[in-house]
C-alpha cells in the first residue's frame, strides 16, 4: 500500500510540473503578441529584392485537400493585378523541413496557415495569421474579398482582429 501511495504522489507531482511548464510556454507565446523578432526567413530562394511584405503559406507533409484548395486560391489571387498585391510576394514554407519548425512557435501556428508578414533585414517584424481562410475555402469570391481586404489593411498598418 505504501508503494501505491508513493507512486500516486509521484504521478501527481509529474502532472503538476507538466501543467506548470505548459502554462509557462503559453504565457511566453502570448507575450509575443505578434512581434516575434526571432523569426528569420530560411527560404533558400529569399533575396532582399523580393520586397518587405510577404504572404506566407505554411503547411506540413500531411495530405490535405482543403489545404491544397487554400494554396491554389491564394496563388491564383496573387497572380492577379489587384492593387494591394503588388507590394507582396508569396512564399510556400513546409514547417516540417529542417530549420522551418521555429515558425510553429514564433508565429503560433497550429495547422496549415496563410500569414501576412512584414520583414526587415530578413526578419519578420509584424505578422497576422489569416485564420478565416479555413471558413472561406469553398467560397472563392468570399475568399478573394477577405484576402484582399486583409492584405490592404495589413499594408496600410491597420490591424483588424
Amino acid at each position: 500500500m505504501n508503494l501505491r501511495r508513493t507512486f500516486a504522489y509521484a504521478l501527481v507531482a509529474f502532472a503538476i510540473l507538466g501543467l506548470a511548464k505548459a502554462g509557462s510556454d503559453i504565457y511566453h507565446d502570448l507575450s509575443l503578441q505578434g512581434r516575434s523578432p526571432s523569426v528569420v526567413a530560411s527560404d533558400p530562394d529569399y533575396s532582399a529584392d523580393q520586397g518587405s511584405y510577404v504572404v506566407y503559406f505554411f503547411e506540413g507533409n500531411a495530405p490535405c485537400p482543403v489545404c491544397d484548395q487554400i494554396r491554389e486560391m491564394t496563388a491564383a489571387m496573387m497572380a492577379t493585378p489587384a492593387d494591394p498585391l503588388k507590394h507582396f510576394t508569396m512564399r510556400d514554407i513546409n514547417v516540417e523541413d529542417p530549420g522551418n519548425e521555429r515558425y510553429i512557435l514564433d508565429l503560433g501556428l497550429y495547422s496549415t496557415s496563410v500569414v501576412l508578414a512584414q520583414e526587415i533585414d530578413g526578419k519578420i517584424v509584424r505578422w497576422k495569421n489569416l485564420e478565416s481562410v479555413w471558413d472561406l475555402a469553398g467560397n472563392e469570391p468570399g475568399f478573394r474579398e477577405y484576402m484582399l481586404r486583409e492584405i490592404d489593411s495589413f499594408y496600410r498598418g491597420e490591424e483588424r482582429q
